[in-house]
């Protein structure tokens, strides 16, 4: 694959990014990039060249958001320095984007060879493509948001009874609780497998929670323990359907965003 592909057109609103509000929860297509910078490169030189590719994207109408993660508590960092999640609203537009992409994005830049390692930014060698469900959200005003906010996610297994639609009814519950403890600014995603996974992926889903601010991370962190002894049924009913591991942090930040609804 050309390597340009990876580093600038690339992998929950949330994606935390320039999202409106929806009325209703949706599923989305997303896609999440491994990379390593380039010597001499920074996570905000990979950020101005993506910009490139959202331009080109915009150009051609295609419906495609990106944004970049860095590690914050993540473990082992030796093999990437940041990963790059792109998502559409659906199916349609991922393979608009990407036919966009094959057909007529060399023609576009005028440059055969744009991804030479002594050029890009950054180099990518893994790549997944996951459905995005988005089961929960509190959001705040635009002007309350972080420029970069904290996301957090975590692999997870269904129990023997469990299954997607039990997980998402809980959250929903869950969400009405959250917000009469005062929890503001913060929403949760499931993800599930779709493209690149090897054999040895062991994980039914994704969890993944993100917050608009530090502020909001803050205050969650500060009080939770507090929202889980007041409502114990929520911890005893996620372990009916669904047990998780390996939580990893990191700090989000948004390249551009070319959704039109």
């Amino acid at each position: 694959m050309n390597m340009n592909r990876i580093i600038c057109a690339t992998f929950v609103a949330c994606f935390v990014l320039s999202v409106p509000a929806f009325a209703q929860e949706y599923t989305w297509r997303s896609e999440f990039f491994w990379c390593k910078l380039n010597p001499g490169k920074t996570v905000q030189d990979v950020v101005t060249e993506n910009k490139k590719y959202g331009e080109f994207s915009k150009s051609q109408g295609t419906q495609y958001m990106q944004a970049v993660m860095v590690p914050m508590h993540a473990g082992d960092q030796s093999e990437y320095d940041y990963i790059i999640w792109g998502s559409w609203p659906d199916g349609e537009a991922m393979y608009k984007e990407w036919g966009s992409y094959a057909n007529d994005y060399e023609d576009w830049t005028g440059n055969q060879d744009e991804d030479s390692s002594s050029s890009s930014a950054g180099q990518c060698f893994q790549q997944v493509a996951m459905f995005n469900h988005a089961v929960a959200h509190n959001r705040i005003a635009w002007e309350e948001r972080d420029q970069r906010t904290p996301i957090q996610f975590a692999n997870c297994k269904f129990t023997k009874q469990g299954n997607l639609q039990k997980l998402v009814n809980l959250y929903a519950k869950e969400q009405e609780a959250l917000e009469e403890f005062g929890f503001n600014g913060w929403g949760s995603h499931v993800f599930t497998p779709y493209l690149g996974f090897r054999e040895d992926f062991d994980a039914d889903y994704v969890a993944m929670n993100h917050w608009y601010s530090f502020d909001n991370r803050a205050h969650m962190a500060q009080n939770y323990q507090s929202f889980v002894e007041a409502n114990p049924d929520f911890e005893k009913e996620r372990a009916k359907i669904s047990s998780c591991s390996g939580g990893n942090s990191y700090i989000l930040e948004s390249i551009f965003n070319n959704f039109t609804q």
